[in-house]
């Protein structure tokens, strides 16, 4: 089984999601790795071991983070190690997809199906986890009956230029847990801003430096979701 938590990040114009994979049987150690990140911040800087990381808050300086001022270079730092970071989670692989807002769903429904291709190829099965606050049921069961999917050469054996091929790999609805209370989806926080900020940069990421930061998963991207990203890091697009 694989566990795959997602997060999103969006602007006025763009949205973007990130999604974690790990296989469950490194879930523990994953976990103990996050808790080890967090420690070592709460020693170097006195971060609250309990606070929430929230990309767009920690960079923009908002929130009472320890008991002394966390200057705004020092949380890009911080925020760079994290990616880093990030990247040792055992057996790792990160999902990336971007586009305009209005294609938000269309994103979502073409990650799903990158779960599905990808432990469908290991024989295994994925549980999705999504932060709260956003339900995306319908497109995961609408899947798993009716998922027509083009032909790569252009038609399948059939002649037809599509197929039905039902998702059944990603099991259960998709679990909606509050960010606040894992340290996953926080982690996927992280990847989605940073991802944003890489493909729509404001003045002030480039500024700060964190518009490049992406490029700190690059280890751990699975490029193979997108081979027809321009960027060739596999950032899906809609």
């Amino acid at each position: 089984m694989h566990l795959v938590y997602v997060d999103d990040s969006k602007d006025e114009k763009s949205i973007c999601f990130s999604a974690l994979m790990i296989p469950s049987e490194k879930w523990l150690e994953a976990f103990d790795h996050l808790i080890a990140m967090r420690r070592a911040m709460k020693a170097s800087h006195g971060i609250y071991t309990r606070l929430e990381l929230h990309a767009t808050d920690w960079l923009g300086g908002r929130g009472n983070v320890a008991p002394t001022t966390v200057r705004r270079a020092e949380r890009m730092k911080l925020f760079d190690s994290a990616l880093d970071e990030i990247c040792k989670i055992p057996d790792i692989a990160i999902f990336n997809a971007f586009g305009p807002r209005a294609s938000e769903e269309t994103l979502f429904k073409y990650l799903i199906q990158r779960f599905e291709n990808t432990v469908k190829a290991r024989q295994d099965q994925a549980i999705v986890i999504s932060d709260e606050g956003k339900n995306y049921d319908h497109l995961l069961r609408k899947m798993r009956r009716i998922n027509y999917i083009p032909s790569a050469r252009g038609a399948w054996q059939s002649g037809a230029t599509s197929k039905n091929i039902p998702a059944e790999r990603v099991v259960e609805d998709i679990v909606y847990r509050d960010s606040r209370r894992s340290l996953f989806i926080q982690a996927a926080d992280f990847c989605a801003f940073s991802l944003l900020r890489f493909e729509s940069p404001t003045d002030k990421a480039r500024a700060m430096g964190f518009d490049q930061s992406f490029l700190r998963l690059e280890p751990v991207l699975f490029k193979r979701a997108f081979a027809a990203d321009p960027r060739k890091l596999g950032i899906i697009r809609a």
